[in-house]
């Protein structure tokens, strides 16, 4: 259900590998998908409980807190949420 509520955006990876969005800055995670994210396509989901994530392709990549802090995954299996 909250995939359907969500907000989705398409943004371009910064240089120092990050994203903005909402007056954030959020630094991408090491990822074991690729070395970095620079100039690559990524979709932010925004859901109605004020997360965020961060999805290359089919993959999520990242998870934010409202505030931008990052959620730490416990297990990195790169299904989507």
């Amino acid at each position: 259900m909250a995939q359907i509520l969500c907000i989705e955006e398409e943004r371009v990876v910064a240089r120092d590998n990050t994203i903005a969005f909402a007056r954030l800055r959020l630094q991408l995670p090491q990822s074991p998908i690729r070395h970095h994210f620079v100039k690559a396509t990524v979709k932010i989901r925004h859901y109605p409980d004020g997360t965020l994530a961060v999805f290359h392709g089919p993959r999520r990549i990242a998870r934010y807190m409202p505030d931008g802090a990052a959620i730490q995954e416990t297990c990195r299996t790169g299904q989507a949420a």
